[in-house]
């Protein structure tokens, strides 16, 4: 394999569950990435990226190459955090690769990620190779940028094709029409070296198309040959995040301890509901996206559905949706004490029965809320 200069990046690595963050770092560091830095909160990282803009040495940050963040977040999520890299006046770099980690991997939450102006989405639970492949990518395949109305970010065409909008709109349009608004001729291409200080007056769209950075950084070798991982030190990365299973079976513990204290204040008609629920709701979103990445995908699977369950922290409290919740915690609880990785043969199927049933069983009709 060709020697490249990993230690030239610097990714940022956002999330506010420090399990997860360290999860992350581990995984970068078992890549070969050892320039890191963290923030436990998108607010955190919006103060630090501004301050390292007037002075790098007071914030200890250099040049961020990649930015790497979850999406559900307190107070600042992913959704703003990323608004701010691409449209802040104080951002110092719009055009900075920047990945949603998360296990909110919905279809609502992906596009309001892309019409943020993501760079990619890994979803969690996620693996040593899906971070390895999502990084390789952002370097060996920048995007060109796309200033237009309402959008700045990486084009969200990922192919210059014709679509087949008779998929999507009932009426007489040909087969492959193309309906884009923007023709060819309204848009200006600026490239890394071009001299254009002014927009034509009958510009609808930019497209910036930036010099690959991030290759040249990776030195000569980059330049010359194909930029990979080694297929020996992707493996050793995914053995290195199993030997993180006893830190999250202490984590599993206490989210269990937290999610039953929850559950037993609201059998108790605890005045304070919403934050229970809001508890609740926090930690299956925390399961479901960090259960398959230590062969749990049981818990994964309750953690969603608990999660759903949970949503609508507004809704009211009913017995029925504590029966629900109540199922899920013993479930959570079979699985882990009983260690069941993987499917879990007759024993996960039947788990997954059980709380299928209890989900059309108590289930209430709520608002869907989108995550945030």
């Amino acid at each position: 394999m060709q020697k490249l200069n990993w230690d030239n990046i610097t990714i940022m690595v956002v999330d506010d569950n420090s399990f997860m963050r360290n999860l992350i770092v581990t995984t970068l560091r078992a890549l070969g990435i050892s320039n890191i830095v963290t923030q436990s909160s998108a607010k955190g990282a919006i103060e630090a990226l501004r301050e390292s803009r007037k002075n790098p040495v007071k914030a200890g940050i250099g040049t961020i190459d990649i930015i790497l963040s979850d999406f559900v977040m307190s107070e600042v999520d992913g959704s703003l955090f990323l608004r701010w890299i691409r449209t802040g006046k104080q951002a110092p770099d719009r055009f900075v690769p920047f990945l949603m980690v998360s296990g909110a991997a919905d279809q609502d939450v992906v596009e309001q990620a892309r019409d943020a102006g993501v760079t990619d989405f890994v979803a969690k639970p996620f693996s040593a190779k899906s971070i390895a492949d999502r990084v390789l990518e952002v370097i060996k395949n920048p995007r060109q940028f796309v200033l237009a109305p309402g959008y700045f970010g990486p084009d969200r065409r990922r192919q210059d094709r014709l679509v087949d909008w008779r998929t999507l709109y009932d009426d007489d349009t040909p087969l492959q029409a193309d309906r884009r608004v923007t023709k060819a001729a309204e848009i200006q291409v600026i490239h890394a070296r071009s001299n254009i200080r002014n927009l034509r007056d009958d510009v609808r769209a930019v497209y910036f198309r930036p010099a690959n950075k991030l290759r040249d950084k990776l030195g000569p070798n980059a330049m010359r040959g194909q930029i990979d991982f080694d297929p020996l030190v992707i493996q050793a990365a995914e053995e290195r995040i199993q030997e993180l299973v006893g830190d999250y079976s202490t984590w599993v513990r206490n989210y269990l301890v937290s999610v039953t204290n929850s559950y037993n204040a609201l059998c108790k008609s605890d005045e304070d509901k919403k934050h229970h629920v809001l508890n609740i709701n926090a930690i299956a979103h925390e399961l479901r996206g960090q259960g398959g990445i230590f062969d749990y995908p049981l818990i994964t699977a309750f953690g969603k559905t608990l999660y759903e369950a949970t949503i609508d922290t507004d809704a009211k409290v009913t017995e029925n949706r504590l029966k629900l919740i109540e199922a899920h915690i013993d479930a959570i609880r079979l699985v882990f004490t009983n260690k069941i990785r993987g499917k879990g043969g007759d024993v996960g199927k039947a788990l997954l029965k059980d709380i299928e049933r209890a989900v059309k069983k108590y289930s209430e009709p709520r608002k869907v809320k989108a995550a945030s």
